[in-house]
């Protein structure tokens, strides 16, 4: 099982001053360090420079030795196939950018080579409390990664969970497509747990960031796990309403903070090699 990674951070960010992305990196062909730089001199925040953030990946890509050997009876995600297969997959380019890293994995990216693919949590603070929920299934193995970054706000030292989520873009091949959507009871899933947490006092004093691409290939933001989402994102002020994939809106945050805090979302103008637009959150002190 991976482990998160842990930097060196003299005191937790000012909850005002930590900025959350959430990308689909498509693999090797989302440029992450270009991402870092660009989020690092403000093109994500209206020129303002970013030092403290969290990002939430989704299609990210490991390749090596820490992948488990395929078994016999194994069943495999088909393959994709990067056009540089000897690029550096973005779990040892966010490692080698000195970040935190929790990743979990999905699905094994083809039987052939030594490769899977998942969800990660990246930041510039050390992760805490690593999580990982397997969603109903459909049609391919999907698991959210969950962890827990420190900040500051007015009452002192708080803790702010933060969940990377990949819904399933398709229904079963057994069930057709305008009778079946997966991503509904996906979203109630992941909310499930987040409530049972709540009840049993072990949610975050912060809140909870909920991001990720969520395919709503269908409908948009019409979609069922949509509502759902939006319904639980008591502190979402404003987001952009703009299409982060060639097929329309697929990728969101979602915020349910503690007190009057508030955020807004907004999508990058660059995809940085991926097919997915990055969408920023920032977070709105309370007046």
């Amino acid at each position: 099982m991976p482990q998160p990674g842990s930097p060196k951070s003299d005191a937790p960010p000012a909850l005002e001053d930590l900025v959350v992305v959430t990308w689909n990196a498509h693999l090797v062909e989302g440029r992450l360090p270009e991402l870092v730089r660009a989020l690092r001199s403000g093109a994500l925040t209206g020129g303002a420079p970013v030092d403290h953030f969290v990002l939430l990946i989704q299609e990210a890509y490991r390749r090596g030795a820490d992948v488990p050997p395929f078994p016999e009876d194994g069943r495999a995600a088909f393959g994709i196939v990067p056009r540089d297969p000897h690029g550096p997959d973005a779990i040892a380019e966010a490692v080698s950018l000195g970040l935190a890293v929790w990743y979990v994995p999905s699905m094994r990216n083809g039987p052939e080579m030594p490769e899977d693919r998942g969800s990660a949590v990246v930041s510039t603070e050390p992760l805490s409390a690593p999580q990982a929920l397997e969603l109903p299934l459909a049609r391919q193995r999907r698991v959210v990664a969950g962890a827990t970054v420190a900040v500051r706000t007015r009452r002192g030292h708080e803790r702010l969970q933060l969940w990377s989520a990949h819904l399933e873009p398709v229904s079963s091949p057994r069930t057709l497509w305008l009778f079946h959507n997966p991503r509904p009871a996906q979203v109630r899933a992941i909310l499930s747990v987040l409530a049972t947490q709540a009840v049993a006092g072990a949610a975050p004093s912060a809140g909870v960031v909920l991001g990720g691409d969520f395919n709503t290939i269908r409908n948009g933001d019409d979609e069922g796990a949509y509502a759902l989402a939006r319904e639980w994102s008591t502190s979402l002020a404003a987001e952009d309403g703009r299409r982060t994939h060639l097929m329309g809106r697929l990728d969101y945050l979602f915020f349910r903070l503690a007190g009057s805090w508030q955020a807004q979302a907004r999508r990058a103008d660059d995809r940085y090699g991926s097919d997915h637009y990055p969408v920023a959150g920032q977070f709105l002190p309370s007046r």
